[in-house]
């Protein structure tokens, strides 16, 4: 598996500090979790939609969003170095945690059997690089309930969300 860096770049609203965006915000305390996304009802979209999104928004300013990394099939983008808070989270946990957007495979937030497997090797490798045994969350068990990845939650037109996250959190750590 290869991942590509592409960092988003300073200065802009999705990296760095509200004062003083030209200076990156570090963790400050250990890692704890990945905190698995979907990017939306996008199906069609490649890895470097979301990182122009975030890097330029609608005004060439950015957004305030970002995430470690945006994945769909084999493909894998890396936006944020690892030491570095990201703003996917809406809570308090992007200042311990990874995290990973999914482009889905359908509107219902369906992730590709291609998209898992490289989404595996991709836990285990910020494991590995990390040096941690972070724990696998969705953005949905965050204090938003947002409907992330909607898939894996029980907020899906298809029966069985929960136990669908519950089936993946074990393929994963597998």
């Amino acid at each position: 598996m290869n991942i590509t860096e592409k960092f988003l770049s300073l200065g802009k609203l999705a990296r760095g500090n509200v004062n003083d965006s030209t200076k990156p915000i570090l963790f400050t305390k250990p890692l704890e979790r990945i905190i698995i996304h979907w990017i939306g009802p996008y199906p069609n979209q490649i890895v470097t939609h979301p990182w122009n999104w975030w890097e330029n928004g609608s005004d060439g300013k950015g957004v305030r969003a970002s995430a470690h990394f945006i994945m769909k099939d084999e493909a894998i983008l890396q936006a944020l170095p690892l030491n570095e808070i990201g703003w996917h989270s809406g809570d308090l946990r992007n200042h311990d945690s990874i995290g990973i957007e999914v482009i889905p495979m359908n509107k219902e937030g369906e992730f590709s059997l291609t998209s898992l497997n490289t989404l595996k090797w991709l836990v285990q490798h910020i494991r590995k690089e990390t040096g941690r045994e972070l724990v696998l969350k969705r953005h949905f068990d965050g204090t938003q309930g947002k409907p992330c990845p909607l898939h894996y939650t029980d907020f899906s037109t298809i029966p069985g969300g929960q136990a669908r996250w519950e089936e993946l959190k074990i393929f994963l750590n597998e």
